[in-house]
């Protein structure tokens, strides 16, 4: 009688095992990097944090496109000013390169976002002038906020 118990379990223990062989666990292969230079699908937003995760995303995207790094690598990269240096080094271009690079895919992601009406006048005047007249370490803390903020 005592051993009913552990023998449901074992019996429960080894299907599962054997479903997730079954439906295929043991191939795993993890999802391909998305191509920053492709058109993202368009999607809903119900709130402000989505609308400018939107715009972050697009200018993270533009800005992976034009450095020819995947948007993981660069949103990393984004950790410090010597990540970016890092980046800069490994992609062969000069830390003035990445700089232009990223302030101009934010500019470009910030003014299609207000065309497009996902953030208002105030919000994108505030994030241009970040981009344009920040230092890059003040920069990336305001970006860190921002990303931050949306979690």
């Amino acid at each position: 009688m005592r051993a009913a118990p552990v023998v449901a379990a074992a019996v429960v223990a080894i299907s599962l095992v054997g479903a997730y062989v079954a439906l295929g666990g043991t191939s795993y292969e993890p999802s391909p990097v998305a191509d920053p230079c492709a058109p993202r699908p368009p999607r809903d937003t119900n709130g402000t944090g989505e609308r400018l995760e939107l715009v972050l995303l697009a200018a993270s995207d533009a800005t992976a496109c034009e450095l020819g790094v995947s948007r993981e690598e660069l949103v990393l990269a984004l950790r410090s000013v010597d990540e970016l240096d890092a980046l800069a080094d490994r992609k062969g271009r000069s830390r003035d390169e990445l700089e232009d690079a990223l302030r101009a895919g934010l500019v470009r992601a910030v003014t299609e976002g207000e065309s497009q009406g996902l953030i208002g006048s105030t919000t994108a005047g505030a994030l241009r002038f970040a981009a344009e007249r920040l230092p890059l370490g003040l920069l990336l803390s305001v970006l860190r906020g921002a990303s931050s903020f949306l979690d």
